[in-house]
């Protein structure tokens, strides 16, 4: 694996300067009418360096103010993901008063086989199968849920994980639950990011600005929010461990 690509990581972020949109065309030569839906998505593409050794599949992209030629913005990135399909990352592109106002999400193939490490992996059966043997340690995970049968489902973009827990264990890991979820805690990867990544654990600061949202038994979501915060702690540990 090249040095470069090695570096990418789960959590990698970059920032280019700020410049006037039609600026960052003009030097590529570009010719695109500031109505297009696309104007903004190529701006970000220009702006912000490619992945390493790899090729960009494909982007999801939406703008909640579009930008204009005029608009001075800039671009910031931040890796959601490495798999062994390969990358994906988060775009934003911000206007000079840090407003976001157009983001997207990139899909690399690298041309080699990347390092894929379980514990950033957020919301996959590797995933979880480690965040259940540290739940079965956790006394404040165990006696939350010593008389509590069912299955919390945990989101993060379109993967899905699934704990079955019955009378204090996880006893099930698994895609999806023959019977579903009692409930599931859902979360953009780049909120995963920010939440398994931040310096201090804002999980409950960040649910009362409703950055998560819940599916299933609404009632069980919030009753079992100590729990849930013992998860989300124990993978915020899992996740530090190996990219301090």
């Amino acid at each position: 694996m090249s040095s470069a690509l090695a570096s990418i990581r789960v959590g990698v972020r970059t920032a280019t300067g700020t410049e006037p949109a039609a600026d960052v065309l003009d030097r590529h030569g570009l010719r695109i009418p500031a109505r297009s839906p696309s104007f903004g998505m190529v701006v970000a593409e220009w702006l912000t360096d490619p992945v390493p050794a790899a090729e960009r599949l494909g982007v999801t992209w939406s703008a909640t103010t579009p930008i204009t030629g005029s608009d001075r913005v800039h671009a910031t990135t931040v890796v959601t993901r490495v798999g062994p399909d390969g990358i994906d990352r988060e775009v934003r592109l911000l206007d000079d008063t840090g407003r976001v106002r157009e983001s997207g999400t990139e899909t690399w193939r690298t041309e080699i086989r990347t390092e894929v490490i379980p514990s950033l992996d957020f919301c996959s059966i590797e995933w979880g199968e480690q965040l259940c043997g540290r739940l079965h340690h956790d006394a404040a995970f165990t006696s939350s849920v010593s008389t509590w049968d069912g299955t919390v489902g945990l989101r993060c973009g379109n993967r899905e994980v699934h704990l079955r827990i019955y009378k204090g264990q996880v006893i099930d890991v698994t895609r999806r639950a023959l019977l579903g979820a009692t409930f599931t805690f859902e979360a953009a990867p780049v909120t995963w990011v920010d939440l398994m990544l931040s310096d201090s654990d804002d999980f409950m600061r960040r649910a009362l600005r409703g950055e998560f949202s819940s599916a299933g038994n609404g009632y069980e979501y919030l009753r079992l929010t100590k729990p849930l915060h013992a998860i989300i702690q124990n993978a915020r540990a899992m996740a530090r461990e190996v990219h301090s």
